[in-house]
């Protein structure tokens, strides 16, 4: 077998997940820049995501190493904790929580996409006639798509029994995230007001964890 089960169940709940998220994603990257009010800056539009996309490539990688398919002596240690040979016992039930954490993730940036509706562009941006959204999967934390995200990558980390990506997720994706959501926040609240204010605070301000989490931001 090329992979071990709880990768190949992550490549094919991937392959779904881009079938259904690509038509949305390709009309919220058309809206990209066209709306009333845009940061050019680097960090929060450009930054978020390509430390995504990096994160990614680790993962790519990561994987093949974890799965036997290119192997670089004494590698496996600091990017998986085993391989796919050994993968038993505490790693093996990791790997499959982290698919349950790859689902919830892949469930929150679809479904953010989706509730944004004609307000979703891939860019923080205000577009032209914009209204508060408090359905869908807003009304369970603020920044939904961004959440899933992190959550995505953070559950393909797990998947791989990878401790080298899921810091890299933690302390450089999420910071980057969570960076870009506040500065959405100030746009929305000097475009919206009062109404968005008053439902960021009915949300608790939880932007990346849903509210009916104890804890979270």
């Amino acid at each position: 077998m090329l992979f071990n089960q709880p990768t190949l169940v992550l490549l094919l709940l991937l392959a779904v997940a881009v079938a259904v998220a690509a038509p949305v994603l390709i009309k919220g990257f058309m809206r990209r820049g066209k709306g009333v009010k845009y940061e050019q800056d680097f960090l929060i539009q450009r930054a978020p995501q390509l430390m995504s996309v990096f994160t990614i490539f680790l993962l790519i990688v990561t994987g093949m190493i974890a799965n036997d398919i290119i192997q670089i002596p004494g590698v496996v240690p600091f990017v998986a904790l085993s391989t796919s040979k050994t993968l038993t016992g505490f790693p093996l039930y990791m790997a499959w929580f982290g698919n349950v954490i790859f689902v919830s993730g892949l469930i929150f940036m679809v479904g953010g996409w989706i509730s944004l509706g004609e307000m979703f562009s891939t860019d923080a941006e205000v577009m032209e006639n914009h209204t508060v959204r408090d359905t869908g999967l807003l009304a369970y934390v603020m920044h939904p798509a961004y959440s899933g995200i992190i959550q995505s990558l953070l559950g393909a980390s797990v998947v791989l029994t990878s401790p080298f990506c899921i810091l890299f997720t933690v302390c450089m994706v999420a910071p980057l995230w969570l960076r870009r959501a506040k500065y959405e926040e100030a746009l929305l609240l000097e475009a919206l007001g009062e109404p968005y204010r008053e439902y960021a605070k009915n949300m608790g301000w939880r932007r990346l964890v849903p509210r009916f989490i104890p804890i979270g931001v």
